[in-house]
């Protein structure tokens, strides 16, 4: 089998409405597939009786096909040929021109003065307001297209007879059923055309107009046929839109105007933005094949069949810890210091993996997370993209490499070719900002406690650095504002280690505390509101011991969906995140969120990972809350009493223990766990 590699997407509808009546989706996935240098797209809709995107991608995988894999390989041989030979697939050519396709009613004067003389509207059954659109499109001189996607009703038909003569045809209009279809256009007078057309089916005479969609249909098998054709897109990414054009440009019979411009009902990406049209003339792309070569090239993309090799270029010069062979033995990577006490042997490892304990897993039944060497490349890559990574670039690691946030600095410019300068000495802010300045660095990343040490400090950040990426905890509001005020570039990251590093990330070009999911995420919140990703870097499973064997179990759901305990919300792909799902306790019958406490204490002074918040019994309200922190008691009571301001009574903190010696990782995170068993015993009652 040739060498396939794939990326998958997601696309954002624009404004409150849905794609069709058929979808109550608003964001659209799909994925992008690459083999000899030919690209295409692979964008199913269930709704409409495709396979899901993840079976599809185990039918590419094993070898089968569907009727949109067979056309996703058509596409990549046809843009293979057409980039090797250094031309574009509409040469000579002449793309139709379009309908504006609206999911709303639109301003209709102002698409008519474009040039505009048909528009496709998204018909909604049942909708009272579709004739008054129709009417006020009409006005404008523009033709009506209407589709139903197989849901009109009898009162869709009468409210719509009477427009006859304003309506282009209807799509669609009810499931196939030859006869009913006669029935119909008899009943209205409207043309019908078809679109969809079940598995099995005959296309006998019953409708006026074919639809062709060359991300699912071969318009070869259309060519004898008597009917005026429609070419549309399936909705999909701009390149699967440019596909639909090429073969549109390519159909050799008269035909309608075309259903091509589809990119604007997206929120816009570098993918859009490159789509250029006039009016509804769709314009060629730039560049030989489809086009949009810079940005394909710039894609992280996986490997879905691939040589041993795939991902082991050709130049290394950047240091490697680890062997990046997706085909190697397993490799455990422990903190030297603080090894598991019971260890799984090597040949228990699953091959071609990174296996990571989690935090607090060094007793005698650690929990091991085991990341495929592609998906933590996957996440690589995408953090390389989000970053705009290229080789000016250069990585300072200050965090340890048995770590998941310090390996992914290795593994990112392994993939972007380009060095890593290594700090492993004992954390020191001065020390960090000398090495950035003297090797000229553009990119490191730190935990919060680091962060604060070098605002405490008062050290200004060198100028070569453009990124400064904060994760491992929350990045308090005014620590973050004091850090810009000394120049440092920050963003502020979330990730953990089950997903190979990185989920979320601020935009270096927007606000650095805003966290947007990266590109390679699918993700939804759960009913309990835990927040739940999907991706191509998450891990395989939970390595744990069971009686005397190893076990390798996943804790994916049947979509593939990875459960986290963390709460968060999600808004256009801008996460927020609320804290653990754990870190909530009843005091007085009243809910209260451990997380919350702690952030009101940090907004008064304290310093990431100086305190925690630990619950304890209370002989009258059930339970009360402690704060253990390394501060003295005198400015532990002065944050208690500030942070009570924004608190409400029953959240407030009943006891201090002051200068303690917390326990933490080797990233600096405070280890709760550990932390909880400083507290003295509670006197009985």
């Amino acid at each position: 089998m040739q060498p396939l590699w794939f990326h998958r997407y997601t696309l954002q509808l624009r404004g409150p409405h849905t794609a069709n009546a058929a979808s109550q989706r608003r964001e659209i996935h799909g994925c992008l597939l690459r083999s000899h240098d030919g690209f295409a797209c692979l964008q199913p809709w269930p709704e409409l009786g495709d396979l899901p995107l993840e079976h599809q991608l185990q039918l590419l995988k094993s070898g089968q096909s569907s009727r949109l894999i067979a056309r996703s390989i058509q596409c990549m041989a046809a843009d293979a040929a057409a980039r090797h030979a250094n031309r574009s697939l509409f040469a000579g050519l002449s793309i139709p021109p379009s309908h504006a396709t609206l999911l709303a009613p639109t301003d209709f004067p102002a698409l008519a003065s474009l040039g505009f003389t048909h528009v496709k509207l998204k018909a909604r059954p049942g909708d009272p307001s579709l004739p008054t659109t129709i009417r006020d499109a009409a006005a404008a001189g523009l033709r009506v297209r209407l589709d139903f996607n197989g849901r009109g009703t009898s009162s869709d038909w009468t409210a719509l007879a009477p427009l006859a003569h304003t309506i282009d045809f209807i799509e669609d209009p009810i499931p196939w059923n030859p006869t009913a279809w006669r029935d119909l256009h008899r009943q209205t007078g409207i043309n019908l055309a078809l679109d969809w057309l079940p598995s099995g089916s005959e296309p006998t005479p019953a409708f006026s107009i074919r639809i062709l969609k060359p991300a699912a249909d071969d318009p070869a098998n259309w060519l004898a046929r008597p009917e005026p054709v429609v070419f549309t897109s399936y909705m999909d990414h701009p390149l699967g839109q440019m596909w639909a054009a090429c073969e549109a440009a390519r159909w050799p019979h008269p035909q309608l105007p075309a259903g091509l411009i589809t990119h604007p009902l997206f929120e816009p990406d570098e993918f859009t933005e490159a789509v250029r049209a006039h009016g509804p003339q769709l314009l060629p792309p730039d560049g030989p094949g489809l086009g949009f070569g810079p940005l394909l090239a710039k894609l992280p993309w996986l490997p879905l069949v691939h040589p041993p090799s795939v991902f082991i270029p050709a130049k290394q010069e950047a240091p490697n810890p680890i062997p990046w062979d997706p085909d190697g033995p397993g490799i455990l990577l422990t903190n030297p210091r603080l090894p598991p006490a019971n260890p799984p042997p090597p040949d228990a490892l699953p091959r071609g993996h990174l296996v990571f304990p989690t935090s607090g897993s060094t007793g005698s039944t650690p929990s091991l997370v085991c990341l495929s060497i592609p998906a933590f490349l996957a996440n690589a890559a995408a953090v390389n993209a989000w970053l705009h990574t290229d080789a000016h670039d250069k990585w300072l690691r200050a965090l340890p490499d048995f770590h998941v946030g310090g390996l992914a600095i290795h593994a990112r410019a392994h993939l972007a070719n380009i060095p890593v300068i290594t700090d492993t000495d004992r954390w020191n802010p001065a020390r960090f900002a000398s090495l950035v300045a003297s090797h000229h660095i553009t990119l490191a990343s730190l935990v919060p406690t680091q962060l604060h040490d070098l605002v405490s400090a008062g050290i200004h950040a060198p100028t070569s650095l453009r990124c400064l990426l904060i994760g491992g905890g929350a990045l308090p509001p005014p620590l973050a504002a004091a850090a810009q005020s000394l120049g440092w570039p920050i963003l502020a990251t979330y990730g953990m280690t089950e997903s190979s590093s990185q989920i979320a990330t601020a935009n270096p070009k927007g606000d650095p505390l805003q966290l947007h999911l990266l590109p390679c995420w699918d993700a939804r919140t759960e009913p309990d509101g835990r927040l739940a990703i999907r991706g191509a870097p998450l891990l395989t499973g939970f390595l744990s011991l069971h009686g005397n064997t190893w076990q390798l179990t996943s804790p994916l759901s049947p979509d593939g969906f990875f459960t986290t305990n963390d709460r968060a919300t999600i808004t256009n792909r801008s996460l927020q995140f609320l804290g653990r799902s754990d870190h909530t306790v009843k005091i007085l019958g009243e809910l209260v969120d451990i997380d919350a406490v702690e952030r009101a204490l940090t907004n008064a002074g304290m310093p990431p990972e100086s305190g925690c918040v630990i619950p304890t019994h209370h002989p009258r309200n059930g339970t009360a809350l402690a704060l253990l922190t390394e501060a003295n008691a005198t400015t532990a009571t002065l944050w208690t009493t500030i942070a009570a301001a924004s608190l409400p009574p029953f959240a407030r903190i009943s006891a201090i223990h002051p200068d303690l010696t917390l326990p933490k990782s080797p990233l600096g995170k405070l280890l709760r766990a550990t932390a909880a068993t400083l507290l003295p015993p509670a006197n009985p009652d």
